[in-house]
């Protein structure tokens, strides 16, 4: 009796990094319609309390063939090629969602948000006003649980249009971040904090990561702070990886932070646990 010689195996699908971005936008456009999206959502920590009062969303994508693919990767393809505007749209919904979800279990409590991030070709889109309204007004969470994050090149790019959206949407109570604050030079992103209406700048992870050891870059982040206090900004810190650089916003008067010290992003499944837990993160600020 002879035996068949087996199937050939399929060849393997080339490295998603060699992929033309023409290719890569089909892909991610397919991954949208397969559902094949998640959100994770990284806790944003009082440093004062240790306490849990946001969450920001990051989106995931995991390919059924080629396994977990990095948003380095497809988000600039995605906002290259304008399916941002489509995909954020999904996780403005889907935070919304799960924040409504978490508070089922865990009780309400207006003062947690969810922070989304938003692109340049989002905001400038004509119906990017009126589809955020209907999404929060069709959900039961009130619009200062949401807060629209945008990048400092947002704003340097598109100033007369960023600014009329964002006005509108402060005006209907959305809180408004401004990622990657403190990178390039002061004399152009300190104005941001009186040309727009922001609620919270976001102090970028380099400047943290840097401030121990740097002088200068101490001398800087604590400017920040000063300044966004005397305008009643909230201050974030991002990317804290120790104690001692927790402690240390603490000392500089930094109220909020996020970063692996506390926690990676979590998927929506463990925030209950972590909204549950009454220290926070506490025992990680003694």
């Amino acid at each position: 009796m002879t035996l068949s010689s087996p199937s050939p195996l399929a060849d393997p699908l080339p490295p998603v990094e060699s992929l033309e971005p023409k290719e890569l936008a089909r892909e991610f456009q397919q991954a949208m319609l397969d559902h094949q999206l998640s959100l994770n959502y990284q806790p944003i920590i009082n440093l004062e309390t240790g306490l849990v009062c946001g969450f920001e969303t990051l989106m995931r994508w995991h390919h059924p063939q080629r396994g977990p693919i990095s948003p380095g990767i497809f988000i600039p393809v995605a906002e290259q090629t304008g399916l941002i505007v489509e995909a954020s749209k999904w996780a403005l919904k889907e935070a919304i969602a799960a924040l409504r979800r978490l508070e089922s279990h865990v009780g309400h409590n207006e003062n947690i948000y969810m922070s989304v991030n938003f692109s340049p070709n989002e905001l400038s889109a004509d119906s990017f006003l009126d589809e955020m309204y209907n999404v929060i007004s069709a959900s039961d969470v009130r619009p200062v649980q949401i807060q629209l994050e945008i990048t400092c090149e947002l704003l340097s790019i598109q100033t007369d249009k960023a600014k009329k959206t964002l006005d509108i949407c402060r005006k209907r109570g959305l809180k408004i971040a401004v990622d990657d604050y403190g990178l390039g030079e002061p004399i152009e992103f300190f104005p941001y904090m009186d040309n727009f209406p922001i609620t919270a700048v976001k102090i970028d992870r380099d400047l943290i990561c840097d401030m121990l050891t740097i002088p200068e870059e101490e001398e800087l982040v604590q400017n920040i702070i000063t300044e966004a206090k005397k305008r009643k900004i909230e201050v974030i810190a991002e990317g804290i990886e120790n104690k001692d650089e927790a402690l240390k916003l603490l000392e500089l008067g930094c109220k909020y932070g996020q970063g692996f010290y506390f926690t990676r992003a979590l998927p929506e499944r463990e925030l209950t646990t972590l909204l549950l837990k009454i220290s926070g993160f506490s025992d990680k600020l003694k």
